[in-house]
């Protein structure tokens, strides 16, 4: 089997006169997002093998931030000027299709529309738009990355900051809402006049409890389902 990560950049600064497109560097805001989106990308196969990215700051960036929450020497990061822009898929296909077969996964630094277009080469039926540090992860049932072909990849994982941030309010939402009535349960049936004088400060504790739990919950699911 061999794992395809296509990563989006995270949020860059704007193009200025004075500014090359490819010297844009990631905003404050940026940071945070490939931070938040490296801590909880499932790493299906452990930490990936190989790392590329396009030479553009901004793909750069991101992938030495990747690099060092998955424990990747961003020495080791590969940077290919053929990753750079609006490529066309048969490129990013070569390119990948000449991987060393003894890398069995590879995360790969980018741009859109061209990380999107090469998701829908390889995924039948995918017709999203991958979002800043988005994060679209095809499985292939292959042995050899020259053998891959359209159509053959599997989704096992498409998600972004945004809506891994939405899924962990939710999750936060349904962790206090279910500690609570079980502990109001509890308390309540051991003394209900007494449940109820601690009730904002059981609500309270819960919150606290559940912000530390999600603060030291391990990269990938139960956030990211795949």
């Amino acid at each position: 089997m061999k794992t395809v990560y296509l990563v989006r950049h995270a949020t860059a600064v704007d193009k200025g006169d004075k500014l090359p497109d490819f010297e844009r560097s990631l905003t404050a805001g940026g940071e945070k997002e490939a931070k938040f989106m490296a801590r909880h990308v499932p790493r299906r196969k452990g930490t990936p093998a190989l790392m590329v990215s396009s030479f553009a700051n901004r793909a750069i960036e991101t992938a030495h931030i990747f690099a060092k929450a998955m424990g990747y020497p961003a020495r080791k990061i590969l940077l290919k000027d053929t990753f750079y822009g609006d490529v066309k898929p048969e490129i990013l296909v070569d390119e990948i299709r000449h991987l060393p077969d003894k890398c069995s996964s590879v995360m790969l630094f980018g741009h859109d529309p061209a990380f999107s277009a090469l998701a829908a080469h390889f995924v039948k039926g995918f017709k999203e738009i991958i979002p800043k540090c988005g994060v679209a992860g095809i499985e292939f049932p292959s042995s050899s990355w020259a053998a891959l072909r359209a159509g053959q990849g599997r989704l096992v994982f498409f998600s972004s900051p945004a809506q891994l941030k939405e899924e962990k309010k939710r999750l936060r939402g349904d962790l206090e809402a279910r500690l609570v009535d079980s502990l109001e349960k509890i308390l309540g049936d051991v003394s209900r006049p007494a449940a109820a004088a601690v009730k904002k400060n059981l609500r309270r504790a819960v919150q606290k409890l559940v912000k530390e739990f999600l603060k030291n919950l391990p990269a990938g699911p139960p956030l990211a389902g795949s």
